[in-house]
């Protein structure tokens, strides 16, 4: 499976990710060859301005 496109491109950052020619997403450890994920559904994670109050 050929990668479509490089999301991630900073060198410094030890994970990268890129997304394959059928839409799926790959996250990798840039410092070990063997950590890597792939998956056919990805979500954003980090801080959000919106929280949800109960």
């Amino acid at each position: 499976m050929e990668p479509a496109s490089r999301d991630t491109t900073d060198s410094d950052e030890q994970y990268g990710s890129f997304t394959t020619g059928g839409g799926d997403v790959v996250v990798y450890d840039t410092e070990n060859p063997t950590a890597w994920l792939q998956s056919s559904y990805a979500v954003q994670v980090g801080c959000s301005s919106e929280r949800n109050s109960a």
